[in-house]
């Protein structure tokens, strides 16, 4: 299995990466999981051990989902990096 990125923005201002690892609990195990705020708004990047199938399913999956009041947007991008 590789490692594959999964982006999920829109978070709320206080988010941290343990909330966001329970968040996620009942979808899937997150690896490794990095807070990025340089647009203003808190954006996670998540590592997954999955297929890159299994990866866009489960972005799909918690795309639209509500967290703390936030509307979730979650993408795996098209590129790795």
């Amino acid at each position: 299995m590789q490692q594959i990125h999964i982006v999920i923005g829109n978070l709320p201002d206080d988010v941290t990466e343990e909330g966001i690892r329970e968040a996620l609990s009942s979808f899937a195990q997150a690896d490794k999981i990095r807070l990025a705020n340089e647009s203003g708004t808190p954006t996670a990047l998540i590592d997954v051990g999955m297929s890159r199938a299994q990866a866009e399913s489960l972005a799909q999956r918690i795309n639209g989902r509500s967290y703390q009041g936030r509307v979730l947007r979650a993408w795996v991008p098209k590129m790795d990096w």
